[in-house]
């Protein structure tokens, strides 16, 4: 008698890029030891295993570019693996992360690590990548009866200026979200005074 089919799954990615390194995040958090790792020139492959749950992670990402496979950096966490990678010729900005145009579910943008082309500058951001790998989304993503980590449709990715935008109105989300929050403090702030007043006016009224 066999066991249960082991569930192939796509963990969740994130990716940033300047115009000489890429930036990518791995949520290793099911599998945080048991797992392999493997950097090529234009391919990065990972696998893992969580034993419990009987669900096997796997990534193999071929890449728009070719990084140098000897040159980069990695932070590793029981949540995440945080990959530097510089890129062999350093330039214009990829149009997306892999080579496939083909859509994939399991690949997001890491919006607090983005800067768009146009806002990149000459600081060395190398000598501090540890402080700006954080804030990951957690997640991962079933796979077809066909083991396919891409999504099973054909549909494009949204080229660098949709991208753009998207990214962009993001940010316009966050900043909306973090001035509601705001007035709805001064709200229930102003309540709370208006209520303690009204005790006092009864008080002296009695």
């Amino acid at each position: 008698m066999t066991g249960p089919a082991v569930m192939r799954v796509a963990p969740e990615v994130l990716w940033a890029q300047r115009k000489d390194r890429i930036f990518v995040t791995i949520n290793v958090r099911e599998c945080p030891k048991n797992y392999k790792l493997g950097i090529d020139s234009k391919k990065i492959t990972f696998s893992g295993k969580n034993d419990q749950s009987n669900k096997e992670y796997v990534l193999d990402l071929e890449l728009y570019g070719a990084v140098n496979k000897e040159k980069y950096k990695m932070l590793s966490s029981d949540r995440s693996i945080q990959l530097c990678l510089t890129r062999v010729d350093e330039g214009e900005y990829w149009p997306r992360l892999l080579e496939t145009k083909t859509k994939c579910h399991f690949l997001k943008t890491d919006f607090n690590k983005w800067k768009d082309e146009d806002e990149t500058d000459d600081e060395d951001e190398s000598a501090n990548w540890e402080s700006m790998m954080n804030n990951m989304n957690i997640g991962g993503t079933e796979l077809g009866s066909e083991d396919e980590i891409a999504d099973s449709d054909d549909d494009d990715l949204p080229d660098l200026e949709d991208d753009k935008r998207y990214r962009k109105a993001g940010m316009k989300l966050r900043e909306a979200s973090k001035l509601l929050q705001t007035y709805l403090n001064l709200c229930l702030w102003t309540g709370r005074v208006f209520v303690y007043f009204q005790f006092i006016d009864l008080s002296f009224s009695d």
